[in-house]
């Protein structure tokens, strides 16, 4: 049994909505970094120009299936855990 299409929307529009927070930290440039960076794709680093481009990406829809699929998350309790902030 694998979380449901429903529970993986509901964890997307807390990030989506701000409701939450990914996981990740900012460096000293103000530049923010995803804790799961191997599951934010093809984006571009952060950079000075750009610092939350790793953030946007945390807060799609494609992350949050991914991080689901990763993990092997069986509940929606389990995703949020993984994919919100402390």
């Amino acid at each position: 049994m694998s979380i449901s299409a429903d529970d993986i929307k509901a964890v997307y529009e807390d990030l989506r909505d701000r409701q939450a927070h990914p996981r990740g930290h900012f460096d000293k440039a103000g530049r923010w970094y995803s804790h799961y960076p191997e599951l934010v794709g093809h984006v571009r680093w952060p950079s000075r120009h750009y610092p939350y481009s790793q953030m946007s990406a945390a807060r799609s829809k494609k992350f949050v299936r991914a991080l689901a699929e990763t993990h092997g998350c069986k509940t929606v309790a389990q995703l949020r855990s993984l994919a919100h902030s402390a």
